[in-house]
Order: structure tokens, then C-alpha cells, then sequence
């Protein structure tokens, strides 16, 4: 290529913009607000669209459209809401899930050595001083409850140095995210275009013309679903005023009271307005493969329970291990969709090497790949460094590393290309693997302590898995032009504040309730080490590898097929418990799509999916009020979640 012709192409790509100021002091300003929600309402961030988020951008574009009117240099861009939304989400990501799993484990020993040998022999023992507190009469004001913010804001010098301790880890694996997230960009957003389903609310509520706020279908649907959630919030208080089911109708597991029948465990008909909704977004070959298997996975636990193997909810995952042995199908499957999307995106793989080697600018402002490839390997040698100080050998601390960022890679492509409502993927993690595959007869007590609680997070939920949100904050800058150094930057100051706030928030909760930690699910994973001391488990070994050639095959198929129905995104997802809350409702609307699109083609699918925008809106605007209303009130209120508010975050 000649230089003329070299300079007109670069005069075509367009300057990327820089983010407002007044965008990211809104979002500072908002940043405690969401966190705090996030942190003491649990039950309403839980799935892939967060309420705190989600109803801060829909006010927030809401009380815009005056604005644009009567006050245009006061109102906010499509650019400035986008960037308000997308830290909001990292920031509740980050103060949701990892960090509530976490949180615990500084405080609470002390209190449950005297009543539990595992906590005295194992976590009190082994665990360092610099990570948790040992004597029990140092936080006994943790006792009683009562206490407000302020007192709490006192305490915060003591256990400062417990915050930094563990968010050492925290954050190292969040940049190294981050990071694979910058590398990726091009790739995952431009080049492979995935779908990204869950970005087109905030989107379409984002958008200057204001064509969503303008919708008829839009605001019949929302008028109805904000009408029924109020309606049924006033019931849960007010149990003689009636009530809509919008959640579950039936369990068809109840139905079932002989064996091995009864072995289906719980497979609601629910409807979940808000997920079933996401569905109309979702392509049609990812719903019928989840659901298929899904319907799949519940016949394996009534045939092994007809052969005599015991079966419950959670058989075959890491609390339960043994057949059918979906944990380690679920890790065959997301090691073949890593090796596939390394495979198809090996060119671009290639690229972004030569950029490494070559220090090249991106086009769009962004990160070097250079500096984010540096920052990788160091935020991951932090994270085995942290196995070091466990005394984990280096080989296991670094494949433990790199098997837990291939799952956070497979879990990020998955959610851009599903949009899954919710991708729970309980007490899945490395743990699991590395005990399968390398056994656990060789490990040290302070060792088993040591994995069992200090990288619990990574083992126990990732519904609100903080690489996603990332990633998404990424797309939609690159729809808006915006800077992505700017978008990096910012993504990543967001994340170390919210980890602070969201541990300020959490012992806020600590203090008021009078709770000092009565919920160690660490312990349930020691027990698993310690109790069933044993090598590699050849069974268990297999079957990761049929899950493995599961995928591989499907991918195949698909790649010589191009019609092929079953997805193998579809096969992982549903091995895991999580699927159970959403798969009828989505189900039901993938047929009403298909339906609306063969018989009313674009014009009909257009106007359903205003129908669904309106749902998600009504159903986040009344959720935030009834939060707000259950932090005021401090009692239990009415939920869209598939968790009742009074049981807080399961």
C-alpha cells in the first residue's frame, strides 16, 4: 500500500471521543448509592442485568427527556449515559457476589472456632494474621447490632489492613481480566461480532433520539408489568390484597413423590418476566440447545436414581460429586469452547502478538497491547503469588490461575453470544478440577485451608461474574467512539473503588443486624479435601474428557453444517444449576418470537422487542422502589428474583 492511499485510510477512521468529565462525576456521585444496594440487597443482583444499574440509567433517561427540551447544555449525551451505566455495572459487579463470598472471612472466625472444629484446627490455625481475625474480642462489637454508618465509618482504620490484604486478590484478578478484556476488544467486538444481547436496554435507553421513550408498545407493556410488581409488592405487605404470579406457577418436581421420579428435583414452570423477556433477544438455536439439555440433565438424575445412585439438586457438582458428573462435563466443555474460540480466532490472536512485539497504538485510543499483555502477567503473578503465601507449589498456584481465567473467558464469550439472564454455575471453579484430576491425598491441612476459603470466590457463584460487565462497557464505548484508554482507566478506578465501598457496605450490614458471619461455606469445600483424602479420580478424569469431545463434536457439526441446531454454549450453560429459574419462560418467549416473526415478519419483531424493553423497564423501576422502601424500612418486601428477599443473597 502506497503512503497517500495509507493516509486515506488512515482519514477514515474516525477520532475516538474523549469521556465527559461531568459523566464520570455523575457516576462517582452515584457509586456509593449502587454499591450499597448492591451489597445490602443481594437478592435483587443476582442476574445479568442488576437492578441499581438498570434503574439508575432508566430514571437518569427519564428525567433527560425534560432536559433535552428545556435545558439542551445541562442534558446529558447518549455517550454521557452510556458511561454513567457501564461504570455503575462494573461497580455493582464488583460489590456483589466475589465480594459478599469474601467478606466474611476476615471477621468470623473467631466466632465460629467455638463451635466448629473445622474453623479451630484448620482456618484459625493456618490462615494468617494479615488476612483474618483470630481473637474474637477484637470485633465482639459485631455482637448486638444497632449500630449505624457512622460507627461503622470508626471501625474502618481496624480492618483497613484487611481490606488491602484481600483485595490484593481481588483486584489483581479483576485487572487481569480487564486486561484479556483490552487484548480482546477488536476481536470479541469487531471481528467475530458477537451479538452482546443484554446491552440492548441500556442502549436503546441511551439513545439520543429517543426512540424507545417514544414507543407505544414500549409503554403499554411497561404500564402493565410496573402495575402488576406494584400490585404484588403492596400484597406481600398486605397479604387480603391480591396478587399476579409472574414467578413460579408450579414445580414439577412437587408432582413427583416416588422414586426415582422424584429424583427430577426442582424443575419450576416459572416465568420471571424480566428474564423471559431477555429472550426475545437471544437466538433461537441457544434457548432450544440450554433447554434441551437442561430437560436432559433432569432424565440423567431419574435414570442414575433408578440404578441405584442417590441423586438431589446439586449431584455431580462440587458439593456432591460423583454421577452423573456434571461438574466435570461442564469443565471438559468450557476447556473445548476455549480451545475453539482460540482456534477460530487465531488470526486475530496473531495480530495482536504483532502489536505486542511492535508497541503499535491501536486506531481507537486504547491501551497498547503491550501494557495490557504486561499488566496481564503481572496482576497473574500476584494471584499465584497469593497461592505462594499458601504454600501452594508454583505449578499448581499457576495452573490454578490460568484454568480460572480460561473459565472467566468461556463465561464472557458465553454471556456476549446467549445473553443468558442469569449464569450461576454453583460451586464450579478450579478447585474442582485440580482435585479430579491431581487428587487431594498430597495436600497439606494448611494447603486445603488455604484453597478452600482464601479463593473461595472463585469456586462458589458467578452470576454476577465482574469480566462480562467489562467486556459489555467496552462494546458500547465502541459504539460510541469513545476512548477506550479513557473507558480502561476508568473501568479499572471503578472496580478498586467499589471493592472498598462494597466492604465498608457489607460490614455496614455486619453492624446494623448484630452479624459476625454465621455462613462459611468454605468449610463445606474443606471437607471435601480433608474428609476424603485421594488421588486422581480416573471416573471423574473421563468424564471431563467426554465433555470435552461433547463440544468439540458440536462444534464441528455446526462449523459443517451452518444450520445445525444444537449450540455447544448451550450444552455448558445448562449443566449448571441456574438454568433451573429461567429455562420455561424464555422457552415460551423463543416461541413467541418465532411465531411474531414468521407471520409478521421485521415490522412484528420490531414492535415485540419494544414489548420486552417495556417488561425489563416496569420490572427494574418498581424492584428499585421496593429495595429502596426494604433499606428504609429494613424489613423484607416483594422481589422479581428468584430469591424471596428475607433469604438474602443464596
Amino acid at each position: 500500500m502506497n503512503a497517500p492511499a495509507a493516509q486515506q485510510q488512515g482519514a477514515q477512521v474516525p477520532k475516538p471521543r474523549s469521556i465527559r468529565a461531568r459523566a464520570v462525576l455523575l457516576a462517582l456521585l452515584f457509586l456509593f448509592p449502587v454499591v450499597y444496594a448492591t451489597a445490602n440487597q443481594g437478592t435483587s443482583h443476582i442476574f445479568s442485568l442488576m437492578t441499581a444499574p438498570v434503574a439508575l440509567l432508566i430514571i437518569l433517561a427519564l428525567a433527560n427527556v425534560p432536559l433535552r427540551r428545556l435545558a439542551p447544555k445541562a442534558a446529558l449525551s447518549q455517550a454521557d449515559l452510556i458511561v454513567i451505566f457501564s461504570l455503575s455495572a462494573v461497580a455493582s459487579s464488583v460489590a456483589g457476589e466475589w465480594t459478599s463470598v469474601m467478606h466474611g472471612s476476615v471477621h468470623m472466625f473467631g466466632f465460629q472456632a467455638e463451635t466448629s472444629d473445622y474453623a479451630k484446627k484448620y482456618f484459625v490455625k493456618y490462615l494468617p494474621d494479615w488476612l483474618i481475625v483470630k481473637d474474637k474480642n477484637l470485633v465482639l462489637d459485631l455482637d448486638g447490632g444497632g449500630k449505624g454508618l457512622l460507627y461503622v465509618l470508626g471501625r474502618v482504620p481496624f480492618y483497613f489492613k484487611y481490606y488491602v490484604a484481600w483485595g490484593g486478590l481481588m483486584i489483581a484478578t479483576l485487572l487481569a481480566m480487564l486486561s484479556i478484556n483490552s487484548l480482546m476488544r477488536k476481536a470479541w467486538c469487531e471481528t467475530e461480532r458477537l451479538s452482546f444481547p443484554l446491552i440492548q436496554l441500556p442502549v436503546a435507553l441511551a439513545d439520543e433520539k429517543g426512540a424507545l421513550l417514544r414507543s407505544k408498545p414500549m409503554w403499554i407493556a411497561f404500564a402493565v408489568m410496573f402495575g402488576i410488581d406494584m400490585l404484588n409488592g403492596f400484597s406481600y405487605l398486605f397479604p387480603n390484597i391480591p396478587s399476579v404470579p409472574t414467578k413460579t406457577i408450579i414445580d414439577l418436581g412437587a408432582l413427583f413423590k416416588d422414586p426415582p421420579y422424584n429424583s427430577i428435583g426442582l424443575t419450576p414452570i416459572a416465568i420471571y418476566p424480566f428474564m423471559a423477556a431477555l429472550g426475545f433477544f437471544i437466538p433461537s438455536d441457544l434457548v432450544f440447545s440450554f433447554v434441551l439439555f437442561y430437560l436432559l440433565r433432569k432424565v440423567t438424575h431419574v435414570i442414575l436414581a433408578s440404578q441405584g445412585f442417590p441423586q438431589g439438586v446439586f449431584s455431580g457438582t462440587y458439593i456432591a460429586p460423583g454421577p452423573p458428573y456434571f461438574d466435570e462435563q461442564s469443565w471438559g466443555g468450557v476447556l473445548a469452547l476455549f480451545v475453539g474460540a482460540v482456534w477460530f480466532g487465531r488470526s486475530s490472536l496473531k495480530e495482536i502478538w504483532r502489536d505486542i512485539v511492535s508497541g503499535r497504538k491501536p486506531e481507537d485510543g486504547g491501551v497498547p497491547h503491550r501494557w495490557a499483555f504486561v499488566l496481564l502477567i503481572v496482576c497473574m503473578a500476584v494471584v499465584i503469588g497469593y497461592g505462594l503465601a499458601g504454600e501452594l507449589p508454583l505449578w499448581y498456584s499457576t495452573v490454578y490461575t490460568v484454568l480460572f481465567l480460561i473459565f472467566c473467558v468461556v463465561l464472557t464469550r458465553m454471556r456476549a453470544q446467549i445473553g443468558c439472564p442469569t449464569h450461576e454455575f454453583a460451586f464450579f471453579g478450579p478447585n474442582s478440577f485440580m482435585n479430579r484430576f491431581f487428587g487431594t491425598r498430597w495436600l497439606t491441612d494448611g494447603q486445603a485451608a488455604w484453597v478452600s476459603q482464601v479463593f473461595l470466590f472463585m469456586n462458589r457463584l458467578h452470576r454476577n461474574h465482574p469480566m462480562p460487565y467489562q467486556l459489555e462497557a467496552v462494546k458500547m464505548a465502541q459504539l460510541n467512539r469513545l476512548n477506550q484508554r479513557q473507558v480502561f482507566l476508568g473501568i479499572a478506578a471503578f472496580s478498586i473503588l467499589a471493592y472498598f465501598l462494597a466492604r465498608f457496605s457489607y460490614h455496614a450490614a455486619n453492624y446494623r443486624l448484630g452479624d459476625h458471619g454465621y455462613w462459611n461455606e468454605g468449610e463445606t469445600y474443606l471437607r471435601n479435601i480433608v474428609d476424603k483424602r485421594s488421588g486422581p479420580d480416573m471416573v471423574g478424569i473421563t468424564m471431563t474428557m467426554a465433555g470435552f469431545a461433547m463440544v468439540m463434536v458440536m462444534d464441528a457439526v455446526r462449523f459443517r453444517f451452518p444450520g445445525f441446531p444444537l449450540h455447544p454454549a448451550g450444552y455448558v450453560l445448562s449443566l449448571n444449576f441456574g438454568v433451573d429459574y429461567y429455562w420455561f419462560g424464555v422457552l415460551v418467549a423463543m416461541l413467541i418470537k418465532n411465531f411474531v416473526q414468521k407471520y409478521y415478519g421485521l415490522r412484528g419483531y420490531d414492535k415485540l422487542r419494544q414489548v420486552g424493553l417495556g417488561i425489563l423497564m416496569g420490572e427494574y423501576l418498581s424492584e428499585i422502589i421496593w429495595v429502596t422502601f426494604s433499606i428504609l424500612t429494613r424489613q423484607s418486601t416483594y422481589t422479581m428474583s428468584f430469591n424471596d428477599r428475607s433469604l438474602g443473597l443464596q
